[in-house]
């Protein structure tokens, strides 16, 4: 394989920048700029450190470059007693080159604490895709340092070939020039699919969208070759509503982890929680080193310690009831908490009572989670209303002025 000349341009920006930034959508090789740019480093003796918003994302650049890499939680040495950072300006990073993935999560406190860390003379890389979500957390991040004009930016625009062969590629790149992807109508009587992007039209109303997903779940999924509990995630634009992740969440737990005698449940609050649920943490847990938006399952409910026991990846960790306020289930999340993530399947309910949160960044962030495939389930109005809002919620940062007035790169 060889660089593009963008890639080649992006590797060799890296290579001498003191900071750096590459973005790009999805198939434009971002992964394999990234890769060599780690080999590059290698090459030439440095330290290299590698950091993620999430543990999903620190685990995805891991496999990508070979190297340990952590959440910047981790990597800061986050501490409980103290309820900070024990790497600062004093205490800096030990590293010679930094890359920094899915940097458009990145809010103002987590990248004000992990620039004071990086010590002296080190080089770092943001890698991001300027075109997703911006951070839940305050401010735009990523955006400000691209245009701060202050920076080498690199923006990969060229889709390979490999990746053009993909729907889900095809639609998201549609999705940000503000075009109605091609979407393959849905055929549920096929024994195959013949492209990794599907949709359906969603029903006359919410009620039987929800039919729909239950259906998409129980019969369709299972038939492809997917497991509906590990390999699929429904990504909502809202939390409430009848296609909103609050009710799915319910409705799809009695489907895909229905009540049997061999299963503990429990009630907290209007929520019942089984054994075999899957779960979504809500908050940083610094303590249990458990983050916003880490997936996990009920392996157990222990009812006489008043105990709940989630796997997560491969650590066990338990919950006293009064903490089970931190999670909540997850067979059904939004698009914000997907950012980081990635899902073999991804089902994307659009419909016009989310009109207050369609917008095109959240229908590209959604659809881009998936891997292997997406299905779209709504009306073309709804999808029309989400392609053809591109505002963006105005943040005031003043970073990007403050990038302006200073000589960052001294």
């Amino acid at each position: 394989m060889q660089l593009s000349p963008q890639q080649q341009q992006a590797v060799e920006i890296a290579a001498y920048s003191k900071i750096s930034i590459i973005t790009g959508g999805p198939g434009t090789g971002k992964t394999f700029s990234v890769r060599t740019v780690v080999q590059l480093w290698k090459a030439m003796g440095k330290k290299i450190a590698l950091a993620a918003p999430t543990g999903r994302a620190a685990q995805r650049l891991m496999e990508m470059t070979g190297l340990e890499a952590k959440t910047i939680h981790r990597l800061l040495e986050f501490d409980p007693k103290s309820m900070g950072f024990k790497r600062d300006e004093r205490n800096p990073l030990t590293c010679d080159a930094l890359i920094v993935d899915e940097a458009s999560m990145l809010d103002l406190f987590l990248a004000y604490s992990l620039i004071k860390a990086v010590p002296e003379g080190a080089q770092i890389l943001f890698v991001g895709d300027i075109d997703q979500l911006p951070s839940v957390g305050a401010g735009q991040i990523l955006a400000d340092l691209i245009n701060s004009g202050k920076l080498p930016v690199i923006r990969l625009t060229q889709v390979f070939r490999q990746a053009s062969a993909s729907a889900i590629i095809r639609s998201a790149h549609q999705i940000n020039n503000g075009e109605f992807p091609t979407l393959d109508p849905i055929d549920f009587d096929a024994d195959t699919i013949t492209s990794d992007c599907l949709w359906h039209t969603g029903g006359q109303n919410p009620e039987q969208g929800v039919q729909i997903i239950t259906n998409l779940i129980t019969n369709f999924i299972p038939s492809l070759g997917f497991n509906p509990v590990t390999d699929v995630q429904i990504l909502c634009p809202m939390l409430r509503g009848i296609v909103g992740s609050y009710n799915l969440n319910n409705v799809l737990q009695q489907v895909i982890n229905p009540p049997g005698a061999d299963k503990t449940e429990i009630t907290w609050g209007n929520i019942i929680y089984r054994e075999g649920d899957k779960v979504i943490q809500l908050t940083n847990d610094y303590q249990r080193e458990i983050f916003n938006g880490d997936v996990g399952f009920i392996s157990c409910i222990d009812t006489e310690n008043q105990e709940v026991v989630i796997q997560f990846s491969e650590r066990e960790v338990v919950y006293d009831y009064s903490d089970l306020n931190e999670i909540n289930l997850a067979f059904a999340v939004s698009v914000h908490k997907s950012q980081g993530s990635e899902y073999p399947v991804v089902i994307l309910p659009l419909y016009t009572q989310h009109y207050m949160m369609l917008s095109r960044n959240l229908f590209y962030t959604g659809l881009t989670r998936a891997k292997r495939l997406a299905v779209v389930v709504g009306a073309s109005k709804a999808i029309n209303l989400a392609i053809n809002s591109n505002r963006h919620i105005e943040r005031y940062t003043k970073l990007k002025h403050r990038l302006a007035l200073n000589n960052i790169l001294s």
